[in-house]
């Protein structure tokens, strides 16, 4: 397996990755540099990935990473792909100067609660997620 963070030209990874069709502005997502998307490769398939924004701040530390996506292939669950795509986005926020890091997950998602917590993650308190919806876009 070989971690591979996406770029420009790399549009074409993330359609094999969708879920829901080819993303329309894949090349914009691409090419900004605070996006952190980063791919699992088994052979030249991609097998599993991580997308994380960095959020620049105006208070306290400049900037938070913001861990928008995690997911793996169904037959390559379990094989420790998910921890070691997480670390190395660990090692990029550091080399990036970011401190520190969150993700929101439901806690029925069991996998996620198991893998955030096997990557270091703490709870320092109950979260609550709203949403806003701004039109059909």
């Amino acid at each position: 397996m070989r971690i591979h963070r996406l770029g420009p030209g790399d549009e074409r990874v993330v359609a094999e990755l969708a879920t829901q069709g080819a993303p329309a502005r894949a090349a914009e997502l691409l090419a900004d540099p605070r996006t952190l998307f980063l791919v699992a490769f088994e052979d030249e398939r991609p097998v599993g990935f991580v997308l994380a924004y960095e959020l620049i701040r105006r208070h306290g530390d400049p900037s938070k990473l913001f861990v928008y996506e995690v997911d793996v292939a169904e037959a390559y669950r379990r094989r420790g792909i998910a921890s070691a795509l997480m670390q190395e986005l660990a090692r990029l926020a550091q080399e990036r100067g970011i401190r520190m890091g969150w993700v929101l997950t439901d806690r029925s998602n069991e996998a996620a609660m198991a893998l955030y917590g096997t990557v270091g993650g703490v709870r320092p308190h109950e979260e609550t997620m709203w949403e806003f919806e701004y039109g059909d876009g």
